[in-house]
């Protein structure tokens, strides 16, 4: 199957490995997703030596001080992982007219919907600090005038700007009628 048939007049988005990316794009419905992947691998990466540091001390005859590095070198990470590793997708979706905002991490799931004639333009929020400028990807709503961030955190790079042109180009793209709705002798 063309493409084109099966993405609508969009062509299809490969950005595998990264965390920020378009899911899904045709007339009808665009999916990004924020997976940090990378803080995730981390996480557990620091845990895993700190597994086996406690694993080595315990082998040694330092039970206890096995058990505590297990308890806090093993246990901070993993906190932090849960704490903070957060999966986010924005569903804009003509269909049902909707924005929808899921965030899922290991404790909980929320779900924020939002009318789509409320979106009036996707931006780019800016924060300037000592260390540089960084950026996130958000949604400026109007009745009543409200900001809702894709993701919590800013970060350096292209990608939010990126995501940003997404949402806009599909925003401004003219929903695609079915065939059946086009006169006969249109066609």
């Amino acid at each position: 199957m063309p493409d084109s048939d099966r993405h609508g007049s969009f062509p299809p988005i490969q950005i595998d490995g990264l965390p920020m990316k378009v899911v899904h794009r045709s007339d009808q419905l665009l999916v990004i997703e924020d997976r940090p992947w990378f803080i995730g691998i981390v996480m557990m990466g620091m845990t895993l030596v700190f597994v086996f540091g406690s694993m080595t001390l315990v082998s040694a005859g330092e039970v206890l001080g096995g058990l505590m590095m297990l308890l806090i070198g093993g246990g901070v990470p993993l906190l932090i992982a849960a704490l903070m590793v957060r999966r986010v997708r924005l569903t804009f979706d003509r269909g049902q007219g909707l924005v929808t905002r899921t965030s899922r991490s290991v404790r909980s799931l929320t779900r924020q919907d939002y009318a789509l004639d409320r979106l009036e333009i996707a931006q780019l929020g800016i924060s300037t600090d000592s260390e540089g400028t960084t950026y996130r990807t958000e949604l400026r709503l109007t009745a009543p005038l409200e900001t809702v961030p894709f993701t919590t955190y800013y970060t350096n790079g292209r990608r939010p700007e990126q995501m940003v042109q997404a949402v806009n180009d599909w925003l401004t793209t003219p929903e695609a009628r079915p065939a059946a709705d086009v006169p006969v002798g249109i066609r």
